[in-house]
């Protein structure tokens, strides 16, 4: 079992086991001023064959948690579970959705969403938060 994708984007559904995304792979943020809303969705899909299928616990756990990449507070953290199919020919991908347009982001920098679950190798989803404001240059120079 692995996570076959994990990402950014502004809006994703899973529909019947079909996921949709839209404008996926976000790598930055660009905000007029923090503390901002992250306006994003976080996309992860789970790849798992007939081996893992009938293996352990059809219910597995994960989870998800924000934090600046170098040192810092966690942010926000999501917990949850996902299942397996459960039939001895099962294989395929299980698509999860985490809607996170209103986790405030405190300042400009890099961040890190770390994913990781029972039977899953930790996935990093990184992304820059960038300001759009310009520092006021005349306040700047009657400093000096």
């Amino acid at each position: 079992m692995r996570v076959a994708a994990a990402f950014l984007a502004d809006a994703a559904n899973v529909r019947e086991g079909t996921l949709s995304v839209l404008s996926g792979f976000i790598n930055t943020i660009n905000r007029e001023e923090y503390p901002a809303p992250l306006g994003a969705t976080l996309v992860v899909v789970v790849e798992y064959d007939e081996n893992e299928a009938r293996r352990g616990e059809q219910q597995r756990t994960f989870r998800a948690r924000c934090e600046p990449s170098i040192g810092g507070a966690e942010i926000f953290n999501i917990e949850g579970q996902f299942s397996l199919e459960s039939s001895a020919d099962a294989f395929g991908y299980i698509p999860m959705v985490f809607a996170l347009q209103e986790v405030e982001i405190p300042m400009t920098g890099s961040y890190r969403i770390i994913f990781e679950g029972d039977g899953l190798e930790r996935v990093d989803v990184r992304f820059y938060a960038n300001s759009t404001t310009m520092p006021d240059l005349d306040n700047e120079l009657a400093k000096d």
